[in-house]
C-alpha cells in the first residue's frame, strides 16, 4: 500500500476489491426437468462487514448468499455464496463513523458484486439471478 498520501480523497475511494471467496453448488441431476422461475423458491441474504486498517483505509466486504429450492418436491436446486471485498482510502476517516463508512462503502462495491452474481447464475444456475438496489440502511453489519 504504497503511496495512501497520494490517494487519499476527503471521499471513500476504492483503491482494490476482489471476489475473496466464491462457492457455487448446482444440485440438480441430468435427470431433472428444466424449472419456470414460478416453480423455484429463493431464499437470499447480503450482509456487510467492516474493518479499519490504518488511518486512512477500511475495508468492506459484502457476503450475498442464496438459495435456491424446486416447489414440488422440495429440492435444492442450488446454492451461491459470495465475499466480494473492498479496500477504500480516505483523508478524514475520523469525521465518519462507522456506520456511514460501512453504508457508503457498501454502495460503491455493491454494483462490482452485481454482475458476478449474474454472470455465475447465467452459466451455471437454471435462471439468471438479477439482484436489485439495496438499502444499506437496513443491512446486517458486522465487525472485525
Amino acid at each position: 500500500m504504497r503511496n495512501l498520501r497520494e490517494h487519499a480523497t476527503d471521499e471513500p475511494k476504492i483503491i482494490k476489491h476482489y471476489i475473496k471467496d466464491l462457492s457455487f453448488e448446482n444440485l440438480q441431476s441430468i435427470s431433472d426437468e428444466n424449472f419456470k422461475k414460478k416453480e423455484l423458491e429463493f431464499s437470499n441474504n447480503i450482509g456487510v462487514t467492516f474493518q479499519t486498517y490504518t488511518e486512512k483505509t477500511f475495508s468492506i466486504i459484502l457476503k450475498y448468499t442464496c438459495d435456491c429450492t424446486i416447489v414440488k418436491n422440495r429440492k435444492k436446486s442450488f446454492i451461491l455464496e459470495i465475499d466480494y471485498f473492498g479496500l477504500f482510502i480516505i483523508n478524514n476517516i475520523e469525521n465518519y463513523s462507522q456506520d456511514n463508512l460501512t453504508k457508503i462503502g457498501g454502495k460503491l462495491l455493491f454494483p462490482l458484486l452485481k454482475p458476478v452474481v449474474e454472470y455465475v447464475t447465467k452459466n451455471g444456475a437454471p435462471l439468471t439471478i438479477s439482484l436489485k438496489d439495496l438499502d444499506f440502511n437496513q443491512l446486517k453489519k458486522t465487525s472485525f
